[in-house]
């Protein structure tokens, strides 16, 4: 019989399902002995509702900071990492048009972040690549400048923000996370980001990288979640072991930055293959700055295989 689940998607009687049975008592563990009388779910209900407050308030300003932004954006993948929780119980079309609106926010609070990302990009490479590609670079520096110039400032709207957000706290207050969900979802994120990280060290492939990168992320903001709702005891309990001082959280924090690295290399070496350069010079300095991006790859894999995802 042909198994037509997708990779990493909990099914009937798959180790999500069955690891979240096998602790069927711990939710009553962690309300009874750790938090007196309150429950898990108002405990997790808590922690994301205060999120969702501090974000309405930030939103209400007249003008937003760039580490309001900031602030802002990391909300809203936190909010879609929470909603990932659930894919087990609600499947992942419910799941992908929920996040929708976190992910709208996020989008309308982006800015021109493109050509500032890319020139970011181009002052960290040259510092790395060769004396002829580093020419090559300069050559290119004032078409990023024109680039950046050139990426149209829109006036931020905050009333259609408020009113997805005012959407987001109804939809967590109507239907609240539960602590079964939490465990599920803990499960599912980890034998996800293992199946793309098995990809990734397969195929290099930097669109593969980006969504194991999303998952990774997805994953911190689930693992602070816990810590912050139940503390480090039941963190501990509920990260995976490591290989190694460190743990899961720590180690997945430098995965992402390391993977972020490499995409945004790869970003440099397409923006870079769009220039008017002669064949020969495109060719050295995509090559140039490729190696670069294999090699932050090559350094993300390293705490995944001691967190035991690679």
């Amino acid at each position: 019989m042909v198994d037509s689940s997708i990779p990493g998607e909990p099914v009937p009687g798959s180790s999500a399902t069955e690891h979240a049975a096998d602790r069927g008592d711990s939710a009553e563990n962690v309300s009874g002995e750790r938090h007196g009388q309150a429950s898990p779910e108002d405990l997790l209900a808590g922690v994301i509702t205060a999120r969702l407050k501090r974000m309405q308030a930030r939103l209400e300003q007249p003008v937003l900071s760039a580490e309001d932004i900031h602030a802002l954006r990391v909300d809203c993948k936190y909010l879609r990492g929470g909603w990932q929780l659930r894919r087990a119980s609600l499947g992942k079309a419910e799941v992908s048009e929920q996040q929708m609106r976190p992910r709208d926010i996020a989008r309308a609070l982006a800015g021109p972040r493109e050509a500032q990302m890319l020139r970011k990009t181009h002052t960290r490479a040259y510092g790395w690549v060769d004396v002829h590609s580093q020419r090559l670079l300069d050559a290119l520096r004032p078409g990023l400048t024109a680039a950046m110039l050139g990426e149209p400032m829109t006036e931020l709207e905050h009333a259609p923000l408020l009113r997805l957000l005012s959407h987001e706290q109804a939809a967590w207050r109507e239907s609240p996370l539960t602590y079964a969900e939490l465990e599920m979802g803990l499960v599912f994120s980890r034998e996800r980001i293992a199946t793309l990280a098995t990809q990734v060290v397969k195929t290099r492939e930097v669109e593969a990288s980006h969504r194991l990168r999303k998952w990774i992320k997805y994953r911190m903001f689930q693992l602070e979640l816990v810590s912050a709702a139940f503390g480090d005891a039941t963190l501990a309990e509920l990260e995976v072991p490591t290989r190694g001082r460190r743990r899961e959280h720590e180690l997945l924090d430098k995965a992402a930055s390391r993977l972020g690295n490499q995409h945004d290399f790869a970003e440099l070496a397409q923006w870079v293959g769009e220039r008017v350069l002669s064949r020969e010079s495109e060719v050295h300095l995509v090559k140039a700055v490729m190696a670069l991006a294999e090699q932050r790859l090559v350094q993300a894999l390293k705490p995944l295989e001691k967190a035991g995802y690679a």
